[in-house]
């Protein structure tokens, strides 16, 4: 009976690495049928972007059967700093959990709980990952921090679905309306000709908005599941691996070498946000800190040279796969952009937006962006792409450029919790073992609000004529 059952639970779960490739096979085969097209590009700033009504017929170029092959390891060459990030992260956990001070650290917020209750444990964590997607724009980099915050909520009386929603889910949608992500916002605000983030409180405010939206929503379901397990939409999942025995870990606080690791932890994170949001800091700047933190705490908790590059190691393999899945994603990308189908796809969503009202325009960029999310997750990738030609778009119809922005990171952000085709998403959930049927059904009535939210924001965003300009 019982293998019965772990053979079903094993049939529904997800494999990210066979959704992604079947994307990238039919993205092949719809090349036979787009005719090809290219727009125009300048370079401006150090930056290459489309020019705009430049669209043209070229000669089509048909991709032999190889091609779905060579996406993938020139999708991995095209993320290699991302993923290495993910690593390397991961690798620096590694080391904090074989000196015991992560797990002794999670251990302390547990005994906490008992003072300050588990909800407030559940608000602080999304607090802190709502920033990471609000302010910074992680979405990827945060991979490594997932099984702990899992552990931690399993701990609490919750579940494997509130261990990830009150993690990766806030920081997604945090990510839709970060008010000074350099992936979006800065991208888009550089071609605008637009002040760096300017814009910031409207912006602000709806972040805020979202995060209260989404951490009622968290609450509402982690109650559920903590007064009655069958409530659990995760409840036939196996999560005894993300189960830890805190009791004895409980009971040996921090030691001074421990507690100083830790600082040295807060630190390097405090590093990575003024580094990202003052610097530029580039994905290997920031994999470069975490090697440093990494070596560092070893230093400091007397572990050998060899130990360190064993914990490096270790952790860095547990980060392969999410990394995989990474590069695999933006094979897709590659075959759309090498079959010359890229192009035409832009044009032919620039043309109808054209023909539209100025108060109605806004609001259907954001939900042809959120349809054309499903072939490029890539959120700098659409910016360089689409920005362009929405510009221009948003002067010809009388819209401010910084509302056309808006629309934008709406459309980008918020399906990427509902896309099947996101990297990130397919990652979460394969970490966690949740079938994708199953977080649709939790996820799809968040979605709901927050998109009705959004037309609200936009129709207010257009009725102020939301600026500068």
């Amino acid at each position: 009976m019982g293998n019965s059952k772990e053979k079903k639970n094993k049939g529904k779960s997800i494999n990210a690495f066979i959704i992604v490739f079947g994307v990238i096979v039919a993205c092949y085969i719809l090349s036979f049928f787009i005719s090809p097209g290219a727009f125009e590009r300048e370079v401006v700033g150090g930056r290459t972007i489309v020019v705009p009504n430049s669209f043209h017929a070229i000669e089509k170029t048909y991709l032999g059967l190889q091609a779905i092959f060579q996406a993938i390891p020139n999708g991995l060459e095209a993320s290699a700093g991302m993923m290495f990030l993910v690593m390397l992260v991961a690798g620096c956990i590694e080391v904090y959990k074989r000196t015991n001070t992560l797990d002794k650290s999670v251990a302390k917020i547990l005994t906490s709980a008992e003072k300050v209750g588990s909800e407030k444990i559940l608000v602080l964590i999304m607090v802190i990952f709502a920033c990471f997607g609000g302010f910074l724009g992680w979405n990827e980099q945060i991979v490594p921090f997932i099984p702990i915050i899992i552990s931690l909520c399993l701990a609490l009386g919750y579940d494997l679905m509130t261990g990830v929603a009150c993690s990766a889910m806030i920081d997604m949608i945090s990510f839709s309306i970060s008010p000074t992500s350099v992936y979006t916002v800065g991208i888009s605000h550089e071609i605008a000709e637009l002040p760096m983030f300017s814009g910031f409180l409207f912006r602000f405010i709806l972040l805020v908005i979202f995060d209260i939206i989404v951490i009622c929503y968290v609450l509402k379901y982690a109650r559920k599941v903590k007064r009655d397990k069958a409530a659990s939409i995760t409840a036939d999942i196996d999560d005894s691996e993300f189960r830890i025995d805190y009791s004895d870990i409980a009971k040996n606080p921090l030691t001074k070498r421990q507690s100083v690791s830790l600082a040295v932890f807060m630190i390097t994170f405090i590093a990575a946000i003024a580094g990202v949001a003052k610097f530029g800091w580039s994905m290997n700047d920031l994999s470069a800190c975490f090697l440093f933190t990494a070596i560092a705490a070893g230093v400091i908790n007397k572990l050998s040279a060899d130990k360190i590059i064993d914990c490096i190691i270790d952790g860095a393999k547990d980060g392969l796969r999410p990394a995989l899945v990474i590069g695999l994603a933006r094979g897709i990308q590659w075959i759309l952009t090498s079959s010359g189908i890229i192009d035409p796809i832009i044009n032919a969503i620039s043309k109808p937006l054209m023909e539209l009202p100025s108060s109605i325009t806004a609001i259907a960029v954001m939900f042809v962006i959120a349809l054309f999310n499903g072939l490029i997750t890539s959120g700098s990738a659409k910016a360089m792409a689409l920005m362009p030609i929405l510009i221009p778009l948003a002067d010809i119809v009388g819209m401010t450029r910084q509302t056309m922005i808006l629309a934008f990171q709406f459309g980008d952000g918020l399906t990427n919790s509902l896309w099947f085709t996101s990297g990130t998403l397919l990652i979460f959930l394969t970490i966690a073992k949740i079938p994708l049927k199953k977080w649709w059904k939790f996820v799809t009535p968040l979605i709901t609000i927050l998109t009705v939210v959004s037309v609200l924001s936009l129709v207010i965003a257009t009725k102020i004529n939301y600026g500068p300009f």
